[in-house]
């Protein structure tokens, strides 16, 4: 039987979120996590999903660890690069198409299923609450807001667009690379000629 600091030792480990699999490896069994579970010292956050409890409340660290793949953008992107002042309901996040993906009832995911090119364009891995994540760059969403302005609104689009533009480290270059990445240069070039 594995001793309670030891087992909390394994949730530091893993930045305060641990797979069953990962606990199984480590020695400590279903009826010690069941026990945790129940005394509220493990937090289960989906089925083979676990958190410390104590482990800091940062939201969009535990949707990382649930959403294998995934990868924020859009709004939640936006929101991360502080490109717009719309706080998301949900958090954002794409995954390669055809994946499967069970989303727990809690905390509110959108997912949106992006073919090779979309998905693989401007990945970056950033750190959320000391612990690794994976968000598109503030080139691609701006882009992704552009590509989805139909559905985000116009209004959002622009301030996305307006404030990545204001901002000092804008790289015009890149964007217009990825927007041609897309295929939506043509479409992102009359609003950088009125904005810019």
């Amino acid at each position: 039987m594995i001793a309670a600091h030891q087992i909390q030792e394994v949730f530091s480990r893993h930045h305060g979120i641990v797979d069953a699999g990962t606990l199984l490896a480590e020695g400590i069994n279903y009826y010690q996590l069941n026990q945790l579970v129940d005394d509220g010292v493990v937090l289960k956050l989906k089925r083979g999903l676990y958190k410390w409890s104590d482990t800091d409340n940062y939201e969009m660290t535990d949707v990382a660890r649930m959403v294998k793949d995934g990868v924020f953008c859009m709004f939640s992107a936006a929101f991360f690069y502080e490109l717009t002042t719309f706080i998301p309901r949900e958090h954002h996040l794409a995954i390669p198409d055809k994946s499967k993906i069970v989303l727990p009832p809690y905390p509110s995911i959108k997912l949106y299923y992006w073919d090779a090119v979309p998905y693989q364009t401007g990945i970056q891995e950033v750190t959320l609450n000391g612990a690794p994540a994976r968000m598109y760059s503030p080139e691609k969403t701006v882009c992704d807001m552009i590509r989805f302005r139909q559905r985000v609104g116009m209004d959002s689009m622009k301030e996305v667009l307006k404030t990545y533009l204001d901002k000092p480290d804008r790289n015009l270059t890149l964007l217009l690379q990825t927007a041609k990445t897309l295929g939506i240069e043509g479409v992102m070039r009359p609003y950088l000629e009125i904005l810019v």
